[in-house]
């Protein structure tokens, strides 16, 4: 049956796709839901295809993906070079109209043949990656013909099957609140989750039975859903549901219980022994308590061999289209399955991590399925994060959207985006001018660590580079020792011969200022006030006249800078906004702006070693993309810097202000060749660029920036902040001024510019520091490293050898690890100086869970003979590993970068409440849309 309401006009007989694009995204996870123990943000895709009728009318379509290794057969490396390539042949694809599934069946059927075969893989790869395509085709098939994507299926009721409600809360008092808060006509099962041991899983059932009877006598009849969590062992499992089995012929639990994900084991082999152990415990010809034993999703190739068992065990089925390889395919097998098990229940599930976009194509499907019984559709997503939204104001009811309704928003995908492919190709807009940015060999290996922890990692890197042995404890703490045993702390990039108070009076900006004045170097003018003196500041200003800069007395990374003021009304509203930083309580400064570039220039002694100019973030329109895209171009050509990848631009207040003040905004089209400035700061923790010029600076320059260093007592290694209008120009014959002087400027600043010549700085850094301290190095800097690894901490049972195994083996490392002691493992590493000094910087960060204490690097003489990376005692590390741990084929192997994790039950708690905005903050128009749709569904489902 056909419910979508029909709207006049000419439905196009073909469309001509001629845009394709996807963004691979990380999902921020919402750690209150049912799921909350999860430690690593998933990362979907979203698909774009742009189409075009014959009569010129244009179609978006819209699809996701959720690549999952373990449950989709996805792996980042193999599924995004997969989904590029099948995007690219897109391009040109006809789709007719008059049986578009027909054409749809096609492309899926050789996508599946494109994407492959391999041991735990038997039907096909990429299932997810196929998903997420045969969706975007589907919405733009049902666009063109102005029906719903459950209509172009084949829709077989009104409404989605009924949500089951899911009950977190343990206190009675809380559980009373949560049936006292369901709908008056909610008639759905209540889920349950389960908790450490089967006692006090059966004792919590009983407590939510007996307040569901005195509260909502109407649900009595309905099944009460626990879910285990993958807990138990076969055993153990048997022993629970012996449990509920007696007390639900007593009558403590209702007559149908539903168990959900029983055992620990993948894919959970046992669950259809497990039905049939329950079916045992009732009497022969007696009918006893109805036990359905519901195992987690599967693939194909699993609920094919589930189907065929289907009569004499399993009785619930668990359908998660993602992992069975697509729409098309989940509607198949269930048609299969209610063809040869009538009487089987069906629930429609997604991963954790969906958006908006898999969430209106679920509840479409489960408009269509045979036999549904269930379908759920918890996105488990920070309900304030979007990748989509509505195409039309006026066509939001599920009967009046055409398809999902939805196009992308690119503005929450900004500071998520971690990959991005379009086609036709286009040309580049990160360009600057006619540069193209730097590209690194080493970013692979340099990623994982962050941004922060480069620099010392470079340190550590080049000390090892020329013989020097090193001891880490943290991320920025490093000791190095020569072979004679004298010894030389690093924290970051600070240089031991920099004391304490020349950084401290650094930090200061005030105090810098007085000093370089009093040295004749060339200060802009200025004046600190106290966070209450906004009028004076007002005041000062017009005295001194427009344009200003506004800065915190103390801070760094550029937070709450904010340059190139040019009226009082601007400078009311940047007052404003730098109330609301870290630093608004504190002391600030107004100063004479300095028109010209932003430069630092970096001083090692005596002598400018480095010069980099830091342009502020910025854009280069191409007359198609919005200011959103490009911004996520530029990030995207980032992402290709070993230093700047994490440093990314983000959308913030000031990033609106500055465009405001050029009559733009997020969604503007820029024009091709125009470049947007989109802060007034340089940072380039803030977006900015770099651009590396000691070729070209001007011999007076760096004379002032020596004697500016010179000017602070114990100063030794020094970044000096320098506003010239022209870097080639002598200083008297220019507008200029040092705004600030930097003891701890990041050495990967000069290393890793984003364009220009990169310096390595770190190597000279390392060379100084040896001769000033007596260390003894290697005369050459070596291209290949042999190391002994000793590490100690927290590393045993929560998968670090396995974690550690899989990354060198991605390293191209050759050698082994094992462990040595309950805290303590040791491992042999060789290969590139690039790969094998990452490795041990890694060693101490570790994955989730882990906690490392100390890595111990020392040089070996020669490579291990062994070929390849192994783990002598992988068996070993498994014990008191969890699922969902780091190890082979888990979620944390695809796309491996960043882990979502909260180590303490205060950063926990803090992450609650910051995610528990009142009920008219949390809830949108669009929420409150697709509640009045689930309450539709509620409706359908009493009639």
């Amino acid at each position: 049956m056909r419910l979508s309401i029909p709207i006049p006009g000419k439905r196009p007989a073909t469309l001509a796709i001629v845009e394709t694009e996807a963004i691979a995204y990380r999902v921020p996870m919402d750690l209150t839901a049912e799921e909350s123990q999860r430690t690593v943000a998933p990362f979907n895709y979203l698909i774009t295809l742009k189409a075009r009728s014959s009569q010129g009318e244009e179609y978006v379509g819209v699809g996701e993906a959720q690549p999952r290794a373990n449950q989709t057969g996805d792996l980042h490396e193999q599924s995004w070079p997969f989904l590029d390539r099948l995007l690219e042949e897109l391009v040109g694809f006809e789709l007719k109209l008059n049986d578009p599934l027909e054409d749809i069946r096609q492309w899926v059927a050789y996508m599946e043949a494109e994407a492959g075969t391999d041991e735990e893989n038997v039907v096909f790869r990429n299932r997810a990656t196929v998903m997420g395509l045969e969706t975007a085709l589907m919405d733009l098939a049902a666009k063109a013909k102005k029906v719903t994507l459950a209509d172009l299926l084949g829709r077989r009721r009104l409404s989605s099957s009924e949500t089951p409600r899911v009950l977190r809360a343990k206190e009675d008092y809380d559980i009373e609140e949560f049936f006292a808060g369901l709908p008056r006509n909610y008639r759905g099962p209540v889920r349950v989750v389960g908790g450490e041991t089967v006692d006090d899983d059966v004792a919590h059932m009983r407590k939510v039975t007996e307040i569901r009877r005195t509260q909502r006598p109407r649900l009595n009849d309905e099944p009460l859903w626990v879910n285990f969590r993958s807990r138990y062992d076969f055993e153990t499992a048997q022993d629970a549901i012996r449990q509920i089995h007696s007390e639900s012929a007593a009558g403590h639990l209702p007559q149908t219980i539903i168990i959900q994900n029983p055992t620990s084991q993948r894919p959970d082999p046992g669950a259809p022994d497990l039905q049939q152990f329950s079916d045992s415990l009732n009497s022969l010809g007696e009918q006893g308590p109805d036990i359905h034993i519901l195992r987690r999703s599967a693939g194909p190739n699993d609920t094919a061999e589930l189907i065929n068992t289907l009569g004499n065990r399993l009785r619930a089925i668990n359908l998660r289209p993602a992992q069975l390889g697509g729409i098309l395919r989940t509607l198949e097998t269930a048609e299969k399955i209610s063809s040869t098990a009538p009487e089987a229940k069906l629930l429609l599930t997604q991963s954790p991590g969906a958006s908006r976009v898999t969430q209106i194509v679920h509840r479409d499907l489960a408009k269509v399925l045979p036999q549904l019984t269930w379908a759920t559709a918890s996105a488990e997503v920070d309900k304030r994060f979007h990748v989509s939204r509505r195409a039309s104001s006026k066509l939001r009811s599920p009967l009046l959207r055409r398809g999902t309704g939805l196009i992308p928003d690119y503005k929450d995908l900004i500071s998520r985006s971690r990959a991005r492919v379009r086609h036709p190709k286009p040309n580049s807009t990160a360009q600057f001018g006619d540069t193209p940015p730097n590209t690194y060999s080493d970013v692979d290996y340099i990623a994982p660590i962050g941004s922060y922890a480069v620099h010392g990692h470079i340190v550590e890197r080049e000390a090892l580079a020329r013989g020097l042995n090193s001891w880490r404890f943290t991320k920025s703490s490093i000791v190095v020792s020569d072979d004679h045993g004298k010894k030389l702390p690093f924290r970051t990039t600070r240089w031991p011969k920099s004391g304490v108070v020349a950084s401290s009076v650094a930090r200061h900006k005030e105090a810098t200022r007085i000093l370089l004045k009093r040295a004749g170097c060339p200060v802009p003018e200025g004046r600190t006030f106290h966070g209450n003196d906004q009028s004076l500041a007002l005041q000062y200003a017009a005295r001194i006249g427009y344009p200003v800069v506004l800065k915190p007395a103390e801070g760094s990374m550029g937070v709450g800078v904010m340059a190139n003021i040019r009226s009082e009304e601007e400078l009311v509203r940047a007052l404003e906004l730098f109330s609301t930083t870290a630093h608004g309580n504190n002391e600030f400064i107004v100063e004479k702006h300095i028109n010209g570039g932003d430069y630092r220039i970096m001083v090692i002694g005596d002598e400018v070693a480095a010069a980099v100019e830091r342009i502020p973030a910025n854009i280069t329109g191409d007359g198609q993309q919005t200011v959103a895209q490009l911004i996520i171009d530029k990030n995207m050509a980032r992402r290709e810097n070993s230093h700047l990848g994490p440093l990314k631009i983000k959308w913030t207040p000031a990033v609106e202000y500055e465009l405001e003040k050029q009559g733009l905004s997020i969604n503007s089209i820029v024009p091709e060749g125009k470049r947007i400035y989109l802060l007034s700061t340089n940072n380039l923790t803030q977006g900015g660029d770099s651009i590396e010029i000691l070729d070209d600076l001007h011999p007076s320059i760096k004379e002032a920036c020596v004697k500016a260093v010179k000017a602070v007592p114990g100063m030794g290694y020094c970044g000096v902040d320098f506003l010239l209008e022209d870097h080639t120009k002598p200083l008297d014959e220019q507008d200029a001024a040092i705004c600030e002087l930097n003891a701890m400027a990041a050495l990967p600043v000069a290393e890793y510019p984003m364009y220009g010549t990169p310096r390595r700085l770190s190597e000279r850094f390392i060379l100084e520091c040896a001769k000033d301290f007596g260390l003894e190095v290697w005369p050459e800097r070596a291209e290949q490293l042999h190391l002994k690894l000793v590490i100690r901490g927290g590393i045993t049972g929560v998968g670090y050898r396995r974690w550690f195994g899989r990354r060198a083996e991605r390293s191209g490392l050759r050698g082994w690890i094992r462990s040595t002691g309950e805290r303590e493992a040791e491992a042999v590493i060789s290969g590139s100086v690039e790969a094998v000094t990452a490795m041990a910087t890694l060693a101490v960060l570790g994955p989730p869970k882990s906690a490392p204490e100390s890595v111990k690097s020392t040089h070996l003489g020669a490579a291990p003979t062994e070929e390849g990376f192994t783990v002598l005692d992988e068996d070993q590390d498994l014990v008191g590993a969890k699922v969902g741990e780091p190890g082979s084929g888990s979620d944390v192997e695809d796309f491996e970068e960043v882990f979502e994790t909260l180590n303490s039950e205060d950063q926990r708690q803090e992450h609650l409440e910051e995610y528990a905005p009142n009920e008219a903050e949390q809830v949108s128009a669009e929420e409150l849309e697709d509640r009045a749709e689930e309450a539709e569904h509620d409706e359908s489902s009493r009639a």
